[in-house]
């Protein structure tokens, strides 16, 4: 595809195995990218699978002053993290989901919105916790709260996500089971974890439950509202959380990491996360010469 410069409106950014290298680091090509992008007078929106106390030393890095998509879609924040909207998961299906994963031998993670309660994230289940999700807690001092049964949670109308996280074998068949049930009813996500693999030097596979409108998309038309122009918008990831964003956007740029499934749905194929592809792409397609 042959992309025609235009006066874009909107970057819509994601993180891990976009902005971020395998290491969860921005490179400074990157980061004196985002600043020729602000400098263009384009609005940058971070839209990212991590909640908002999972990327804020990110945020803070980057100098981001706007909106935040966090937690695949499900909640839209300001850059010092008040609460804007958000989409919850339906109580009777995080239970069923929540039995799912302690049926299969699995730690279910709830994770909450942290602007109506007191932590992060609550953990259901006897199971011991993966050491991905250990790292993951401890490296950016994620608050959690321990329950035994789903029950017990404090906060049943606070659930942004429902979750495990394991080795692939362990969490597959739960997906395909859970899958067909869930149709119609809740959006499902089962794939690799980019940055979680490279640190704990193993195969680390996500559940991810939502509500079944969410989608970063969607929360991008519910922050814009009258004022979107789909055809002045940009946007730029790599995984299966981003295909709605790439059916959506005037401009939707791949990453070279991304499988070819999620290359499939963009319309550009930029260079590799941990090459500086970010900054390649806005000097090649965004930022005026």
């Amino acid at each position: 595809m042959g992309v025609i410069m235009k006066d874009w409106k909107v970057l819509v950014l994601d993180l891990d195995g976009t902005l971020l290298c395998c290491e969860g680091e921005v490179s400074p090509q990157n980061i004196h990218a985002l600043d020729c992008v602000r400098e263009s007078g384009v609005e940058i929106v971070i839209a990212t699978g991590r909640c908002f106390a999972e990327c804020k030393h990110i945020l803070d890095e980057i100098q981001h002053e706007g909106a935040c998509i966090t937690a695949g879609g499900s909640q839209l924040t300001e850059s010092n993290g008040k609460g804007i909207a958000r989409d919850v998961v339906n109580q009777e299906i995080a239970k069923e989901v929540t039995d799912y994963i302690l049926q299969g031998g699995h730690r279910c993670l709830l994770l909450k919105d942290s602007t109506a309660c007191e932590t992060d994230y609550v953990l259901v289940g006897d199971a011991p916790l993966h050491h991905a999700s250990h790292w993951w807690f401890d490296t950016l001092n994620i608050s959690v709260h321990e329950i035994r049964e789903v029950g017990e949670d404090p906060w049943p109308e606070d659930t942004l996500r429902v979750g495990a996280v394991a080795e692939e074998r362990g969490l597959l068949p739960i997906a395909k089971e859970l899958e067909p049930k869930l149709q119609g009813r809740a959006r499902l996500q089962h794939w690799s974890a980019v940055t979680a693999t490279h640190a704990t030097e193993s195969s680390t596979h996500l559940l991810e439950v939502f509500a079944h409108s969410v989608s970063k998309w969607t929360m991008l038309e519910r922050y814009l509202g009258n004022q979107l122009d789909s055809t002045k918008v940009v946007a730029i990831g790599d995984g299966l959380n981003d295909i709605e964003l790439f059916k959506g956007a005037g401009l939707s740029i791949v990453m070279e990491n991304a499988n070819e499934h999620v290359q499939g749905f963009a319309d550009v194929v930029t260079g590799h996360h941990n090459k500086h592809g970010f900054a390649d792409a806005m000097h090649r397609w965004i930022i005026p010469t």
